[in-house]
């Protein structure tokens, strides 16, 4: 009996909320919508490449009933950060960068339309800051 990985996250919004959602999940992550389950609720699944890992889940009722308030971030691993740079600025979305010497990692930090903190990761790049756009 053993755990081989996290699965997905899910993501409770408002109908009114869902479409800005979805939109910065496709558009600035670079998720696709895909086949979901079904469900009485409306929401979308959102894949990186065949694995749906981030569920969105329209509720009438704020999501506040029952949260902790304890989560913190969604951390996903990508590449090529100078062009995840260039996309953000280009989409005109508010980062902060973080280099860790060992393991050498880049980081950058944003919020998603609802607040939640995503973190994406750059194993073994560094970003040159002096760099137009950086």
């Amino acid at each position: 009996m053993d755990v081989s990985g996290i699965n997905h996250i899910n993501i409770v919004v408002s109908a009114g909320q869902f479409p800005d959602v979805v939109t910065f999940y496709e558009q600035i992550i670079g998720l696709k919508q895909g086949l979901r389950a079904v469900s009485k609720r409306n929401g979308a699944w959102l894949y990186c490449h065949d694995t749906a890992i981030i569920h969105l889940s329209v509720v009438e009722q704020p999501p506040y009933r029952g949260s902790n308030g304890h989560f913190n971030h969604v951390a996903l691993s990508c590449s090529g950060v100078a062009a995840w740079v260039q996309h953000l600025n280009s989409h005109q979305i508010r980062y902060d960068v973080d280099y860790r010497p060992a393991p050498a990692m880049t980081q950058l930090f944003l919020y998603d339309p609802v607040g939640i903190r995503i973190e994406l990761n750059f194993a073994g790049e560094q970003l040159d800051l002096s760099a137009p756009g950086a």
